[in-house]
């Protein structure tokens, strides 16, 4: 897994390649946890993902809930990789309230 991080105003933009699976929990949550504490918006960018698993997804709505209550938000800039789309839909995380706008298919930001 790699995570590129560029900051523009009071937006986080966390670009992340490769496989994002339960090996790399540790390193993402590291990565995504300060940018809960003081971003207003961040954008993730998934279109690189080549693998993911549950832990993958749960770190997300974790962090959605996390900004939440700051009353912060997660954004998808760009469009999903095959991974990412398919392993959303397979366990219903597509369909889950807090997401399922992150993983729709409108037109996204950037």
């Amino acid at each position: 897994m790699n995570l590129d991080q560029t900051e523009q105003d009071n937006r986080l933009l966390l670009t992340i390649t490769g496989k994002c699976t339960v090996e790399h929990a540790a390193a993402l949550r590291d990565a995504l946890l300060p940018a809960t504490e003081t971003t207003k918006e961040l954008a993730l960018d998934l279109s690189g993902v080549e693998g993911v698993d549950i832990t993958f997804l749960q770190l997300l709505l974790a962090t959605e809930q996390t900004l939440a209550k700051r009353g912060a938000h997660l954004l998808r800039v760009g469009s999903l990789s095959e991974a990412v789309s398919e392993a959303a839909r397979v366990s219903g995380f597509d369909q889950t309230p807090r997401l399922k706008t992150f993983f729709s298919d409108e037109e996204r930001d950037g």
